[in-house]
């Protein structure tokens, strides 16, 4: 039974105890608005990450939570059956703000009032107006109810993409917190008015293009009017909170289970477009520094370097503020996850998808500041502000070129054994500079380009507050066709982007994909080739460079198109295919389902087998909220093989039993999706080969789960001798081992003490193409069954001299009219002669 203590729309609270949903009218909250503001209390501090998934939180103060909430949310707060006590907005409590007219704007000394829209968009594009060698101002788009989305850009040489880092600062994502605005437009002022008389603030702008956004959420601020703050809301004008719209690297594109709202979109394409090396985005409701990150708990790859700097912005900001302020948490400083998980904020889209430093600063206890207090609030901060964009002139930076023609590249710039969670840096595409922001310490720096040979500069010093500057040049060595894919496993009607990897400069390119639309490309990288049917298909490539030189390279069944499978009650027979979670490639899975889905094997013997590729359901640390359960059979009553549930991913599992098959079992709670799963389905089966005593010829028509020769010869090792083919040799008593892996396309002579079986587990091979050299050749045997050599030589029998087993006196050799060999068994390899280089193809048993 809950009980509640509601305040419904007017300013007056009332009473209601042993309320229970059924008879609660949650309408009766959003009259007029479409958010709430709320406090409850918590049972325990575990609880804290529950509830910020499902509503939007503002402040903790112990186990009391004051958050923000739209109906949805609201809705599914209420099953968590906590007490809570529903408040006024923020925003409808600062009544008769100071507001400043345009027509007033001379009168602005202290800023110690807030400006209307028009005064604010006025104040914007007049900062460009009055500086217009350093300052740029433009809308980056228009918000929701289609105000401006306003930008200063500043930088001494302000029409030319110079080579120094990018930095951004934006404030206001939530419309109710103002101070934030009003602390970014006097920034913008103050590096104006200072340039050319201010040392610090003229190396800032000479060095630096400084990009400051003060209002990200124009209609969340002036929600209730143009003309005043008093109403301002947190959200947007569709009831959305902007800092948890974003996609997040745990979670997902779409965290939040919104469509990316303008603001977001616009946001993002400017992030797309630009190349910023460090941010921050401006809060308030609380007073400290958050870095990150805010998604999941392990730590960043340079938290000692965000401790530095966040505690280098706190520290500075005590030594000019009255004392108790900016001192939450640890002093003013925090891990965003210690504190609270959020999923979708911008600090972390930032982070790990544009390979930013971006961390949140709240600087105001209080939401609706009164305009009094705005200038006390700058003489805090200000400094920090500064130092904080100083940041980005220090660590390690450079060009990167190409070593021949000197034109500048795309690198990718990483920190060896170091960088985790896409915490490396690109070199930018107009100049080919880099800033890797770096705690001190030394450090090995590896640069790489697609197309170039990578180089690795060890032992690189980094000295805090300082500069360390490092040109590296790549050579693209000989031309030598090379490409990649953005994927290779997928279902009918997925498209596919190429890129091109090849080495030597190529300055034409000739695609020809097998399968695809379109089917041929001359672009350096193509894009969206879509594969409309199942299958298996190769990409071809040729690259020619500018003195007319080719090079070509053939990738068998590259692609694979398979059926997709989402999670559902039913029964599956397959050994091919790609099993998501309910929501498919696209979307979450939804609340408040339960599945059972069994997978047999399609195929006589065999067991299914799924490769986790990806997986990530909500965390409870004994997963009771979403799980996925694996059991080892045809139902919920088999062996249970594990739960699982966070981003612990079953990873690779095979059925054991009999039947071959698995059971998948999913639940998911009342609140707070994840993106789910994809894994790829095949079938395992196990081929045996008999070793004869002395000298074989041995081949596998199955890929193994582990192709490294000690692992796959493990269960013979005793009776092992010696495995070679025409690549190299693995000779256990020597030691020796320069075959490494197992190769499918070719055949293998083994040696064993005594007889003995090697059973080999794994999947059928998909390319059975091998390629003969012009001489002899090891022939392995790409079937399941014998095959028939006459057959198997259809249209190459002319380039075939001879065929003889490797341990036995029989031949095929049609020139000497002796065809004493006229199957080849699956399991061995056989002695092959060729009179020219040519293929062989093994077709599948009837």
């Amino acid at each position: 039974m809950k009980q509640f203590l509601i305040l419904i729309c007017a300013l007056l609270p009332f009473l209601v105890n042993g309320q229970t949903e059924s008879n609660f009218n949650i309408d009766s909250c959003f009259t007029g608005s479409g958010e709430i503001y709320f406090y409850t209390y918590l049972e325990s501090a575990e609880q804290i990450q529950k509830v910020s998934a499902t509503v939007s939180i503002a402040k903790i103060e112990g186990l009391k939570l004051f958050a923000t909430a739209n109906r949805n949310e609201f809705s599914n707060f209420l099953m968590m059956n906590l007490e809570y006590v529903v408040l006024p907005n923020p925003g409808d409590l600062y009544l008769n703000p100071n507001m400043l007219e345009w027509s007033d704007i001379k009168k602005l000394r202290d800023w110690d009032t807030y400006p209307t829209y028009e005064t604010y968009v006025n104040m914007m594009y007049q900062f460009a107006t009055d500086h217009p060698d350093i300052c740029q101002v433009f809308s980056i788009g228009n918000s929701v109810n289609g105000r401006e989305l306003l930008m200063a850009k500043i930088s001494d040489n302000i029409a030319v993409k110079e080579a120094e880092p990018q930095f951004l600062y934006t404030g206001q994502m939530h419309g109710d917190e103002i101070v934030t605005y009003i602390l970014l437009l006097r920034l913008i002022d103050h590096l104006l008015e200072n340039y050319g008389t201010d040392p610090r603030i003229t190396n800032l702008i000479d060095h630096i293009e400084i990009w400051i956004n003060p209002l990200a959420n124009p209609d969340g601020t002036y929600y209730s009017g143009n003309n005043t703050v008093t109403g301002a809301r947190r959200y947007n004008a569709n009831s959305v909170n902007l800092n948890r719209n974003f996609p997040d690297p745990q979670d997902g594109p779409h965290p939040d289970g919104n469509d990316w709202q303008p603001e977001t979109i616009h946001f993002m394409q400017l992030a797309e477009a630009n190349n910023f090396v460090m941010s921050a985005n401006l809060h308030s409701g609380a007073e400290v520094v958050n870095y990150p990150w805010d998604t999941w708990p392990q730590l960043a790859a340079d938290d000692d370097w965000w401790i530095y700097v966040s505690r280098q912005y706190a520290d500075t900001v005590h030594s000019y503020c009255v004392p108790g302020y900016l001192n939450d948490l640890q002093n003013g400083i925090t891990n965003g996850y210690a504190w609270y998980t959020i999923n979708g904020g911008r600090q972390d889209y930032m982070n790990y998808f544009h390979h930013c430093r971006e961390s949140t600063l709240e600087l105001s206890a209080v939401k609706m500041l009164n305009a009094s207090l705005l200038p006390a609030h700058w003489e805090y901060n200000y400094r920090s502000l500064l130092n904080y964009i100083e940041q980005c002139l220090y660590g390690v930076s450079g060009i990167v070129t190409d070593s021949i023609s000197g034109k500048p590249l795309v690198a990718k710039v990483e920190i060896v054994g170091f960088d985790m969670d896409e915490s490396f840096v690109f070199s930018d595409s107009t100049n080919g500079n880099y800033h890797r922001l770096l705690y001190e310490g030394p450090y090995d720096i590896s640069f790489s380009a697609p197309g170039y040979y990578p180089k690795t500069i060890p032992g690189v010093n980094v000295t805090s507050m300082s500069a360390t500057t490092l040109d590296v040049q790549l050579y693209s060595g000989e031309l030598s066709a090379d490409f990649a894919a953005s994927q290779t496993n997928i279902t009918a009607g997925t498209t596919v982007d190429f890129s091109d990897l090849s080495f030597g400069s190529p300055s034409n390119w000739s695609w020809v994909f097998e399968g695809g639309i379109p089917q041929t490309s001359s672009q350096k990288n193509p894009t969206d080739i879509s594969y409309p049917n199942e299958g298996s298909f190769d990409v071809s490539l040729v690259v020619y460079n500018a003195q007319g030189d080719s090079s070509y390279i053939s990738k068998a069944d590259f692609i694979t198109v398979s059926t997709e499978y989402f999670m559902q009650n039913g029964l599956v027979e397959t050994c091919s295919g790609l099993f998501y979670d309910s929501g498919g490639p696209d979307n979450n899975y939804a609340n408040n389902q339960d599945f059972i889905m069994t997978f047999y094997p399609g195929s006589p013997d065999a067991k299914i087998s799924f490769t986790f590729i990806e997986f990530n359901l909500e965390y409870q640390n004994t997963c009771n909220y979403d799980w996925l359960k694996v059991y080892d059979g045809t139902s919920t009553s088999s062996p249970l093989i594990g739960q699982y549930c966070g981003t612990t991913s079953p990873g690779a599992i095979a059925a054991s039993g009999i039947d071959g098959a698995l059971t998948f079992e999913f639940h998911s709670d009342y609140s707070e999706t994840r993106p789910g799963w994809v894994a790829q389905i095949s079938c395992i089966h196990q081929q045996t080969i008999n070793l004869e005593e002395g000298w074989n010829g041995i081949s596998a028509y199955l890929q193994a789960q582990n192709p490294e020769i000690e692992n796959m010869l493990f269960d013979i090792m005793t009776e092992l001798i010696i495995l070679q083919n025409q690549q190299g040799m693995f000779w256990p008593e020597q030691n020796l081992n320069t075959l490494v892996n197992w190769d499918n396309q070719t055949g293998y002579m083994i040696k064993v003490n005594n007889a003995i079986d090697l059973h080999i587990t794994g999947s059928p091979v998909a390319n059975k193409t091998i390629d003969l050299a012009q001489g002899w050749n090891l022939m392995p045997v790409i079937s399941s069954c014998p095959v028939q050599i006459s057959q198997l030589l259809v249209g190459t029998s002319d380039e075939i001299i001879i065929i003889k087993e490797i341990a036995g006196m029989n031949v095929y050799w049609p020139g000497a009219n002796i065809f004493s060999l006229e199957i080849l068994l699956p399991g061995k390899a056989y002695f092959i002669k060729a009179t020219s280089p040519v293929s062989i193809t093994f077709f599948g048993c009837e």
